[in-house]
């Protein structure tokens, strides 16, 4: 018999337990309001009170880190969330979520380098799409699609073993099923 509870998970724990991120890039994150990340459950603004997350929020942080840690900058980051989310502002949650729901196993980023331009709103050419396993296993998925063109970077995250490994840890930390 399983129940299901909604745990409030401590930084601590989404650092060293679930996702692996550092304490400080942790701060950064929430402190700039990046990527829409927030401690949803209690903002622990007062020195008294600690951060404590949902596992959305967990899952949001541990997607983010994924492409800081795949050498994605800011920018890029944020335009593949508004990407995966389908909406005009940063939500790396909602990004997250959808991943999740769409059962993902890999989130490929296309992507061409930034050339010379007049206007620097310019931005430069970036694809993503939703992969599963059994379609990484062919190698004309990959050259399908990068058609034609060899002036573009691949690349791969594998968000599925990630969003599968931190399940896993929330099941085991709170000793419940959760979703």
């Amino acid at each position: 018999m399983s129940s299901e509870i909604t745990p409030e998970i401590d930084a601590a724990d989404v650092c060293e337990r679930l996702v692996g991120i550092t304490p400080i890039y942790l701060q950064n994150f929430l402190q700039r309001g990046s990527y829409g990340l927030r401690s949803s459950v209690s903002p622990g603004k007062v020195r008294s009170k600690r951060r404590l997350f949902s596992p959305a929020d967990v899952y949001g942080i541990a997607l983010v880190w994924l492409l800081f840690e795949s050498g994605l900058r800011g920018d890029p980051i944020a335009r593949i969330l508004k990407d995966v989310a389908r909406t005009k502002n940063v939500n790396a949650n909602k990004a997250a979520e959808i991943l999740r729901s769409e059962a993902s196993d890999y989130l490929l980023v296309i992507r061409a380098p930034r050339r010379p331009s007049k206007s620097i709103a310019d931005k430069p050419y970036q694809q993503v799409h939703f992969m599963q396993k059994v379609q990484m296993a062919s190698e004309r998925a990959l050259v399908t699609f990068l058609g034609e063109d060899i002036d573009r970077t691949i690349l791969v995250v594998p968000v599925g073993d990630k969003f599968a490994d931190i399940r896993t840890r929330l099941e085991i930390l709170f000793e419940c099923e959760v979703n």
